[in-house]
């Protein structure tokens, strides 16, 4: 039948691959987490004892995620258990609860029905949101009304601890409680529908080390029980039902991959230094405390890139007051140790930070954020500088400012951060009495202006990722042009050595923060133009620092030089490329990658 011909083809779908690495396995279905419901209709008299039905579910709600909490606790330690702890305090929240007692009374409808459709409407708002990252904090929501709803229910969904045998995991989607349950001795992999790249379940995959590729859309309706199911997490590949030809392709390179763990362990301790004996410095980005593991991991020197939005998108309610701040950014420092700590302030803007008399902007990225909002949020911004102040006592940490584009804002920044100095020192508490602010060099006008930014800042961070984006006028999640996103077009050297030159002449220091730093082949080009720090995904920095390690510097600089005469992206990348394989290719890997 021309049906089961089809079934049993080879097919490949295209995700997000949130941790890599190549899981082969039968997939296991997992029921869809949101159960099915119906609307009842109650009589006056049964409406208080719904009520109390509720309120009976959230507390075995509590009891059932302790129990979560404390298995993520053991497997993970505190910072990932952490994760579970919004979803207490969703369960303790009393507008939450208090808005679903209302639906009930109101609307005399059953606990369920109620549950679901105010999550429904919560839930329309967060879809809103043109910020990636906030819109994932949804599944949160999600999580903790779908544990309700089963309760309420009665609903008993396949347990994930008890694999009878190793599987891959395909779901709608895997909520971060789920995720915490899974048996990491069975479940080699998993791949979901929805979710994206910093969903807490994501991290949580990340963290415990499992295959994952997640925004499939389709992967549920493509894959039965039983079926082979192939994960490559490195990019975003799912292959079902796999030819014996593909079979062994992905069987060899898992086998490759294991390898390559090995060595960079073994490599762990090795020095970042080029081959002609030039340091270099290699720090981590991060955004979650959940990541702080991962610098000890991979021998991170430090924070060159903490995200601290993170903190205002998760607050239980309202904004994050300054001693949760504070708490916080202590332990940034401490986990550092000696190794630097740079938190940017805020980068949201004020209709994301879900604040009276900010409404959603047509185009937020030209709009009022970043720099832009804290000046006009002064008390805000004050108080998150007053919390990196006193955090700063316990360790090396830096300010740096997000989407600086003139000299007025950095120093109207310095102004606040001297107001926030002077309320400590009268207050008598601890706090740093130097610290040093430097700019996010990110939109073309800190370019145009880097000479004069460079005599007034102490640093400089290159936000690669914005500044490619403003630069060519190009967003890289559109598809329709995303292909113009091009980290080696001509102008981008030109602006990335504009700025390399004003921090070298100013005698201050320049990171480079953005995705360009996990990129091999653009790091020898960041090189070449004089760049020597590097922040990045954590578990990119084995493979820069082994191309690091192979690179003469001489020879970069040769390169990037070369480079800088050229005119197209294409000639650029071609004989960057070309240069790579033909001076360093015998000292890498076959799974160093420079595309």
């Amino acid at each position: 039948m021309p049906g089961t011909t089809k079934r049993l083809r080879e097919e490949r779908l295209e995700g997000i691959g949130v941790c890599k690495g190549v899981a082969i396995g039968s997939a296991f279905l997992v029921d869809d987490p949101r159960g099915r419901i119906v609307r009842v209709f109650l009589h006056q008299e049964e409406v208080e004892a719904e009520v109390a039905r509720f309120h009976q579910a959230l507390e075995i709600a509590q009891h059932q995620l302790q129990d979560v909490r404390q298995r993520l606790l053991d497997v993970l330690g505190e910072e990932h258990a952490r994760i579970l702890d919004a979803h207490q305090l969703l369960l303790q929240d009393s507008s939450f609860i208090r808005q679903i007692e209302q639906f009930i009374q109101a609307r005399r409808a059953n606990a369920e029905w109620a549950v679901r459709d105010v999550t429904n409407k919560t839930l329309e708002v967060y879809a809103t949101i043109s910020d990636g990252y906030l819109r994932e904090r949804s599944s949160d929501i999600t999580d903790v009304t779908n544990r309700l709803i089963k309760i309420l229910s009665g609903t008993n969904p396949r347990d994930l601890r008890d694999l009878g045998r190793e599987a891959i995991i395909v779901a709608d989607d895997l909520l971060p409680s789920v995720t915490a349950e899974l048996d990491t001795d069975k479940v080699l992999g998993f791949v979901t529908n929805t979710g994206g790249l910093t969903s807490h379940t994501s991290i949580i995959a990340r963290s415990l080390g499992i295959p994952a590729v997640v925004g499939l859309r389709q992967i549920t309706s493509r894959v039965r029980t039983g079926e082979t199911v192939i994960i490559d997490g490195s990019t975003g590949t799912v292959i079902v039902r796999p030819t014996p030809e593909t079979l062994r392709f992905y069987t060899e390179q898992r086998e490759r991959d294991r390898l390559q763990l090995l060595r960079d362990i073994e490599e762990r301790e090795l020095p970042s230094v080029t081959a002609d004996g030039v340091r270099i410095t290699l720090r981590a980005n991060i955004e979650l405390l959940e990541e702080t593991e991962s610098l000890h991991r991979y021998n991170a020197e430090g924070i060159g890139l903490f995200r601290s939005e993170f903190l205002y998108t998760q607050a239980a309610a309202g904004l994050p007051t300054e001693d949760e701040q504070f708490e916080v950014y202590k332990l940034l420092a401490e986990t550092s140790g000696a190794a630097e700590t740079v938190i940017r302030t805020f980068d949201l803007g004020g209709d994301k930070l879900r604040l009276e008399g900010f409404a959603p902007e047509p185009n937020p990225a030209l709009g009022l954020r970043a720099i832009r909002l804290s000046l006009k949020l002064e008390e805000v911004f004050k108080t998150q500088l007053r919390a990196i102040l006193r955090a700063a006592v316990y360790g090396r940490i830096k300010i740096v400012l997000p989407l600086i584009s003139n000299l007025d804002e950095l120093r109207s920044a310095k102004k606040i951060l001297a107001e926030a100095q002077r309320e400590l020192r009268e207050n008598k508490i601890p706090h740093k009495q130097e610290i040093e602010i430097g700019v996010m060099v990110e939109v073309p006008a800190a370019i145009v202006l880097a000479d004069p930014l460079a005599r007034e800042a102490d640093f400089f961070s290159l936000g690669t990722n914005d500044l490619i984006q403003y630069l060519l006028a190009v967003d890289r999640v559109n598809e329709s042009v995303s292909r113009l996103y091009e980290p080696l077009h001509p102008a981008v050297l030109l602006a990335v050595k504009f700025v390399a030159d004003a921090a070298l002449k100013a005698r201050i220091p320049l990171t480079v923060c953005g995705e360009m730093a996990s990129n091999p082949a653009q790091v020898v080009i960041l090189l070449g133009l004089g760049i020597h720090d590097f922040s990045m995904t954590p578990g990119a920095i084995p493979q820069v620092k082994r191309v690091i390690r192979a690179v003469d510097l001489t020879q970069a600089r040769e390169i990037a030089a070369h480079a800088l005469t050229l005119t197209t992206p294409a000639e650029v990348n071609h004989y960057v490329q070309t240069e790579i394989a033909r001076r360093w290719a015998h000292f890498l890997t076959a799974t160093t990658t420079f595309a």
